[in-house]
């Protein structure tokens, strides 16, 4: 079953029901769909900033608290040899935005 590897992936997915995760899968292209989702992942991050090019820069809380990340998160594949940007596995840089968390608590 797809959603069992998605959820195997990033373990933070069992935290959201069938229908939740599916939302995000049904809309990779579009990163800041999964905005909606990231309280029941994440506790204390309510929100993400994100640049116009679509750069993840900072965790908000719920108390409007903002932290700017070491580095920013690229949800867009990068690769220079494809002619068009690609948006990467929703599991693999929300993986980064975690481990960008872990740092700054």
């Amino acid at each position: 079953d797809s959603l069992n590897t998605k959820r195997a992936a990033f373990p933070r997915f069992y935290f959201l029901s069938n229908d939740e995760l599916l939302s995000i899968l049904s809309q990779t292209r579009e990163p800041r769909a999964v905005q909606v989702h990231l309280p029941k992942c994440f506790e204390g991050i309510d929100q993400l900033t994100f640049t116009g090019d679509q750069l993840i820069t900072h965790m908000n809380s719920q108390e409007k608290e903002c932290i700017k990340f070491v580095t920013p998160v690229n949800p867009i594949d990068s690769n220079p040899e494809l002619e068009k940007k690609d948006v990467r596995p929703v599991e693999q840089w929300l993986m980064e935005v975690e481990k960008l968390s872990l740092i700054h608590i």
